[in-house]
């Protein structure tokens, strides 16, 4: 993972100077420009990486990358063409050459891995360095569709590109995401868990995990077919989403099974919490397939992490599984009600 991020930095910074090189060589004032904020854009970037690599330094982050030799020769071979297209002399370039090269280069440093990496690098809200990245792109993108002296190459490469970021966002999307709620998905909450746990132990701040599990699922499926089914999970996790902080990550973790990662939130905090994901849950709107609503409910458990437990895989699977315990347990006294929530503090993580 270290080589993956010192990689990431390294691109980026030679993004940057390259961008700083075209910027002073570039005759036209409207370009120069163009490029002299893509380069500080580009040492934005620079700074994310940089901050995450600090941030797995101090086991901030999960590893995400499960091969990491193939992305290594991958982010290799980015390296490599990227150096070879900043090979010449920039200052030998038309305008429309160095937009030409600018949309090569961009074209290079699309990869899947990066959008995952950036959602990474603030925790339960990804959208404010994702958009930004993407603004840097349609920036570049747009200077060479509306440049008089585009040739055709370069305007080609500028749908090339504005296609490459579409589909490395969906891409990364698929990996972390569930297509019927766009929810993250079991793999995505577990990243930002482990990551939040550690931030939990650094800072010494408490954090709350939920496992919700829709009642009587199959239930609604059976009476009113998979359709109506598929409408109530994602009336589920519109509620969800409603009825908790911004900061706090919701997931379908799995099936009728959702999971709600709160951090910041201490276990007296808990009633209120759920309390308001059952009204919600209890008001949502499906439409059965006769014109009536579906009533649905959910039972609700609870794991709170006591500030200072160092992260480790037998701490993050036993927070989950406490929150599981607690939510049975709201299934076994009657269902539309919360467990328990259990306090996973030193002791226990000891006794297990």
């Amino acid at each position: 993972m270290r080589d993956v991020l010192d990689l990431c930095v390294e691109l980026d910074t030679m993004a940057a100077e390259a961008y700083r090189a075209l910027s002073s060589a570039c005759e036209d004032p409207d370009l120069a420009r163009l490029f002299g904020q893509m380069a500080r854009e580009e040492e934005a970037h620079v700074g994310w990486w940089s901050e995450l690599l600090r941030s797995w330094e101090h086991g901030l982050i999960p590893d995400i990358v499960t091969d990491p030799e193939a992305i290594l020769g991958d982010l290799h071979q980015i390296r490599a063409d990227v150096a070879d297209a900043l090979a010449g002399d920039v200052a030998a370039l038309s305008p429309a050459g160095m937009l030409e090269l600018a949309a090569r280069l961009e074209y290079f440093m699309l990869d899947p891995l990066f959008a995952e990496l950036i959602d990474l690098t603030e925790p339960a809200r990804t959208g404010h360095h994702r958009d930004a990245y993407q603004r840097h792109i349609e920036r570049l993108v747009g200077a060479i569709e509306g440049y008089a002296g585009a040739d055709g190459l370069s305007r080609f490469l500028a749908r090339v590109l504005r296609r490459a970021l579409r589909d490395n966002v969906a891409l990364a999307t698929y990996a972390t995401r569930d297509p019927l709620t766009g929810l993250y998905n079991r793999r995505g909450m577990l990243g930002h868990l482990t990551q939040w746990i550690s931030w939990a132990y650094r800072y010494e701040r408490p954090v709350m995990v939920l496992l919700i599990d829709l009642d009587e699922f199959k239930a609604v499926n059976d009476t009113h077919g998979h359709a109506i089914g598929d409408l109530a999970l994602k009336a589920v996790a519109s509620v969800l989403e409603g009825a908790t902080r911004e900061s706090d990550l919701v997931a379908r973790y799995g099936g009728d099974e959702f999971a709600v990662v709160a951090p910041e939130t201490h276990a007296e905090e808990y009633p209120a919490l759920v309390e308001r994901i059952l009204v919600a849950v209890g008001d949502a709107f499906c439409p059965d397939d006769d014109g009536g609503c579906v009533k649905l409910s959910v039972s609700v458990g609870g794991a709170a992490l006591a500030p200072g437990i160092e992260v480790t895989h037998k701490v993050v699977d036993l927070v989950l599984a406490a929150a599981d315990a607690s939510m049975y347990e709201a299934k076994a006294a009657g269902r539309n009600r919360a467990g328990t929530p259990v306090l996973v503090d030193s002791a226990l993580v000891e006794r297990t």
